[in-house]
């Protein structure tokens, strides 16, 4: 019989029962994590033809809850002549444990709190594992003990059996002696008798324990009395030891606690390498506890965060310190302090003590298990992000943000190649626009990026618009048919002939010539293509001359002025002249309202009656020039169709941050519902803008909320889902107004698993459910499906008790509208006053 069999499922307890063995230099045969497999195992070596020897003991941890399979290996463990000796370890004694304790000739139970006699119930159990001669550690350094006894005999005795088992050992004959010997020498363990002249040994203990850096205390006694080892195990004795047991045995023990102190001293050295390894590499690290409190940072991460102490860090929250623009609730970062969730190359933005922005890549590594805590390794990456500008510049026209023909080019490179590999037809068709100089010159940028906004609509997936030479644009499209070819060039010219720009106060078509080329697998360059393209264009101008000077009397009339600015203009000076203005209207919960008819006036706006979150809606209007207040419906499709609606939406969101930023805002804790265009949700640099303004505010990012169509329009454009994805993961919440449950945003994003916070039920919907049962099922039917999907419901437009009380009776979660509070100018509201913050 050999070796020792551990049976343990927690991972962390198994690894304590290496770790103790090792220590002891007893050897582990096999672990094994079930208790079914290792009943199969055992019972497998048992059998005579089998070619493995028995065990000589197994360790067994015992499960918080006994199952069969647990009691069917204690059973074979009592009973099976094969079986070897069985020290069972458990967290406390049960009666079933004593039961078996009992009626077990070759066993022994031992609480997981006293793991450090494990070496000690081996000796006993299995002698034939431990090595008695060998020295008690394998260093060049030799262990210290101080033997405390009045007896100059027993301090002789055991003086020479330690001293033959490589340990250094001096004596002391009271307790001042001791303590005179401890303040002048390091000593590694000291051995203490209880019953000493001048006190007791757990006085002793007590006084030792009490030093900076003590040394492993063990009280050897002759008497089993309980008060006495309770007593010395309180005072700080690792072990208690008795004078009349095997000289065997005890030095098990004080092996026991030398591999202790050897582990200590080994664990102290890698630390000390840890923290050599940590102050040497170029990342930043940083370790938190479970609560997400750092308790360590390197140097390196000291120096990008712009601390020179890390005590000016140790011990604050990392959420509150280094990423505060997160929201707790959805921060990768603090998910995985918390849950243990690894997360690998994450880009965010850190925070610096002088508050500005690092941007980052950081990975999350997770301690032990769920709530240990992690360590996070963050790099710099403003450079990297200095180096991607630069490449996107180089493949990019600064105008329009397309990309430029250089880029094009290679791509069309690869579609020839793609072609000649797979078969198939492919088109290439050049623009060249022809400017309208008959009036005053229009600017050629408007003219550019008006074209540039209405080829780039039409894309399907795969397609590459690029800015060609001086006024021209390149389309490659994938997958055409041949028929088709003169077709979408058609598609083209006629999407181009009905665009007009604004020049000032001027309107103008904008002309195009257009050519095509059909790619094939014969296409020989990508040269050759791109200059077919342009021949085709150019021979577009030649036959539009030749018609002129067929009809010479024809001409084409230059559109008149228009008699009031161009729209793109108004717009550009309302924002210009701060002609916009911000309202909020309450919205209120469900939850504990009374009976409609209960509800008094402006109930929205008595904030401190509700212990639910407040919620605001954010209203625009553009102010006219008899002071009139303009209603969005009246302006947002016109900013659409010009292209100025990111801009409107950016005001308003840079409007609220700073809103919120002052000083009557800042601790209050209201959500501000703002509703974003489709232009601008699809469009990467509106996504740019809103996350440097929430970054450079430091409003957390949970007090917007933004409000978006559920339309497949979106669930089909990566950008949207970009930019979802990117503002939920720094803890801005989402609205998703109106449902369409078969092909809209919101099932695309479930599927996902990212949908969004709140469900607002449209309108028409909700004004008509007082009078049609069907609209008034669809409520319920929503309402109940954003509960499903962990969702809250709202509803506006309540004008009256019926439409409240038809609501409740739907159980939305907020409502909305005049009947429950007048919306009012933000910058008059004083949100700290309206919660009793002040």
């Amino acid at each position: 019989m050999s070796g020792i069999l551990l049976v343990e499922r927690s991972t962390t307890l198994s690894h304590l029962l290496r770790r103790t063995l090792a220590a002891a230099a007893l050897p582990v045969r096999a672990e094994i994590g079930n208790y079914l497999e290792a009943h199969d195992h055992l019972r497998r070596i048992g059998r005579p033809n089998s070619k493995d020897p028995p065990y000589a003991l197994a360790i067994i941890g015992a499960p918080a809850r006994a199952t069969r399979e647990y009691q069917a290996l204690l059973e074979f463990a009592r009973h099976a002549p094969d079986a070897p000796a069985t020290l069972l370890m458990a967290h406390e004694e049960t009666a079933e444990i004593r039961t078996w304790a009992a009626t077990t000739m070759r066993g022994r139970f031992l609480l997981w709190s006293q793991f450090s006699r494990i070496p000690a119930c081996v000796a006993e159990l299995a002698p034939e594992e431990v090595v008695t001669e060998s020295p008690a550690i394998e260093t060049g350094t030799r262990v210290r003990i101080l033997f405390v006894d009045d007896s100059r005999s027993v301090c002789q005795a055991y003086s020479d059996l330690l001293g033959r088992n490589g340990y250094a050992v001096d004596v002391a004959d009271s307790i001042g002696e001791a303590e005179q010997k401890v303040a002048e020498n390091a000593y590694d363990i000291v051995i203490v008798d209880y019953f000493l002249p001048d006190g007791s040994g757990d006085e002793l203990c007590r006084r030792l324990g009490e030093r900076e850096d003590p040394p492993i205390l063990a009280v050897i006694t002759g008497s089993y009395r309980e008060d006495i080892i309770r007593r010395c195990l309180q005072a700080g004795a690792s072990e208690c030891m008795f004078k009349n047991e095997a000289r065997e045995l005890f030095l098990a023990r004080v092996r026991t606690l030398a591999r202790t102190i050897e582990m200590r001293k080994s664990a102290e050295a890698e630390r000390e390498q840890l923290d050599g390894i940590l102050g040497s590499v170029g990342d930043g690290v940083f370790g938190v506890d479970g609560d997400g409190r750092i308790t360590f940072v390197n140097p390196t991460g000291l120096r990008l965060l712009g601390y020179g102490d890390d005590s000016d860090l140790i011990g604050l929250l990392a959420q509150a310190a280094i990423h505060p623009q997160e929201s707790p609730r959805s921060s990768p970062l603090s998910r995985a302090y918390s849950e243990g969730v690894a997360v690998h190359h994450i880009e965010n933005m850190f925070r610096r003590r002088d508050g500005s922005g690092v941007p980052v890549e950081y990975t999350v590594l997770p301690l032990a298990g769920s709530g240990q805590g992690a360590v996070v390794i963050f790099r710099d990456i403003a450079e990297r992000r200095t180096a991607e500008r630069l490449r996107w510049e180089l493949s990019h026209d600064p105008l329009t943000g397309l990309p430029n023909a250089r880029h094009l080019r290679q791509r069309l490179i690869a579609e020839l190649a793609r072609l000649r590999d797979r078969g198939g037809y492919s088109a290439l068709i050049h623009i060249e626009l022809d400017r309208d100089d008959r009036h005053e010159p229009p600017r050629g940028d408007e003219l550019l990026r008006t074209v540039a906004h209405a080829l780039a609509h039409r894309l399907r997936e795969g397609d590459v618009l690029a800015r060609g030479e001086g006024d021209s644009f390149l389309l490659l499209l994938s997958t055409v048919q041949v028929d088709n070819i003169d077709v979408l060039a058609d598609s083209f010219r006629q999407l181009l002939a009905e665009r007009e720009y604004a020049v000032g106060e001027v309107q103008h078509k904008v002309h195009a010539r257009i050519g095509a080329e059909l790619l094939s697998p014969r296409t020989v360059t990508a040269d050759e293509a791109l200059a077919h393209a342009r021949a085709a264009a150019d021979s577009g101008r030649e036959r539009a001359v030749e018609a002129q000077q067929a009809a010479p009397n024809t001409s084409v009339e230059a559109p008149s002025p228009a008699p009031v600015s161009a729209p793109s203009e108004r717009l550009r000076l309302a924002l210009e002249q701060a002609r916009f203005v911000i309202l909020v209207q309450p919205l209120v919960a469900i939850e504990g309202l009374p009976r409609a008819s209960a509800v008094g006036e402006n109930v929205g706006w008595q904030l401190d009656k509700s212990e639910l979150e407040p919620l605001f809606a954010v209203q625009l209007r553009m102010v006219g020039k008899d002071g009139q207040l303009i209603q969005p419906r009246a302006f947002i499709p016109l900013a659409e169709r010009v292209g100025m609606v990111q801009r409107i939406d950016l005001w308003v969101v840079n409007g609220l941050l700073m809103h919120l930023a002052n000083e009557r805002a800042r601790h209050a804790p209201v959500g501000l519902i703002a509703r974003l265009s489709p232009a601008t949700i699809a469009d990467p640099d509106s996504l740019a803008a809103i996350e440097k303004s929430i970054v450079s505010t430091g409003v957390p990012a949970e007090r917007l909320i933004f409000e978006i169509s559920d339309s497949p329009e979106l669930a089909n454009l990566p950008a949207a889902l970009h930019f979802i994805t990117r503002l939920r993961a720094i803890g801005c919440r989402f609205v998703l107004n109106g449902v369409d449950t078969e092909a809209g945003l919101l099932p695309f994003l479930h599927s996902l698993r990212r949908p969004g916070d709140f469900l607002r039920i449209d309108r028409n919907v909700v004004g008509r459910m007082t009078t049609a049962a069907a609209d008034r099922d669809l409520v319920v039917s929503i309402a109940t499906l954003a509960r499903s999907m962990q969702m809250q419901s709202i509803a506006g437009e309540v004008e009256d008790d019926a439409t409240l009380q038809a609501l409740q009776e739907a159980a939305v979660d907020y409502v909305q509208g005049r009947r429950l509070g007048e919306a009012r100018l933000i910058k008059r509201v004083d949100f700290s006053k309206l919660l009793a913050l002040t």
